[in-house]
This record gives C-alpha cells, structure tokens and sequence, in this order.
C-alpha cells in the first residue's frame, strides 16, 4: 500500500531547481533590457544636449562678431566687427604700401 503522506523529493527539488534557473535567467534578460536603454538614452540625451550647447554657443559668436562694444574704456579699447576690421585694415595696408611706393 502506497503512503499519501510521503514527499516526492525529486519533483520538489526538480522543480525549485527550475523555479531558480528561469529566474535567474529572467533577471538577467531585464538586466541587459535595461541597460540597453539606457545606454541609448544617454547618448541620445548627450548628443542632443552638446547640440544644443554648441548652438547656443555658434549664436552668442555670431552676435559678438557683428556687433560694436567696449572691451576696456578707460584703455579706450573698442570691438567693432568683423568685416569692418578687414576694411580698415586692407585701407591701411594698401595706404602704408602706396606710401613706401611715392618716394
């Protein structure tokens, strides 16, 4: 006669072996999801972030090259743009070589 009470230890531990071993896995395919993410997260946030930086950046260069301002006024040093810079200093390269010419 078969007891009822008696424990089958092998399917017991057969399956708290599986129970771990699909766990574990389990763990270990959320661990790689998550990491993946969030590795494109942040270099989609990077790129974006120094896009945006250099922008900014690239905007404030261009105001500063187009405009007049002081740079020290008591030295009386002025910042004048850029393309009047050029101008004046190919007028004054152009009249210091028409001098050394004339004589």
């Amino acid at each position: 006669m078969e007891r009822y009470n008696d424990l089958n230890l092998w399917k017991i531990g057969m399956i708290g072996f599986l129970g771990t071993v699909i766990t574990l896995a389990l763990v270990l395919v959320l661990q790689v999801l998550y990491y993946t993410v969030a590795d494109r997260l942040t270099e989609e946030r990077l790129v974006q972030s120094s896009m945006t930086h250099s922008d900014t950046q690239l905007a404030e260069q261009s105001v500063q090259l187009t405009r007049y301002d002081w740079i020290d006024r008591e030295k009386k040093q002025v910042m004048i743009p850029v393309d009047r810079a050029m101008d004046l200093v190919v007028k004054e390269l152009s009249a210091a070589q028409n001098e050394e010419r004339s004589p």
